[in-house]
């Protein structure tokens, strides 16, 4: 049981890091917009698709600031914050 659990924390590290790293593509592409055609434009698409259900609740509830669109940084601790709190209990389950 705990092998599997200890998998399972390995799992949601991975995909933290992961959504981690879309969501910095989107940023970066928010920035540098892609061009019609290419690889860029690819991943950018790929990076909006993968965050904009996390993003939207967000940016519903907390208005912008300015120009600046702050839910990608609230989606980083969100996330951050989720992912710890469940490898805390997936710990606690191990030590059962």
């Amino acid at each position: 049981m705990t092998v599997i659990l200890y998998h399972l924390i390995q799992t949601v590290d991975i995909l933290k890091d992961f959504f981690f790293v879309i969501l910095m593509v989107r940023i970066v592409a928010s920035y540098v917009p892609p061009r019609a055609d290419g690889v860029w434009s690819r991943i950018a698409s790929i990076s909006y698709r993968f965050t904009e259900p996390v993003l939207s609740p967000i940016r519903r509830r907390i208005p912008l600031v300015g120009m600046m669109d702050l839910s990608p940084l609230i989606a980083f601790f969100l996330v951050d914050i989720a992912g710890f709190i469940l490898v805390r209990l997936l710990v606690g389950l191990a030590r059962l």
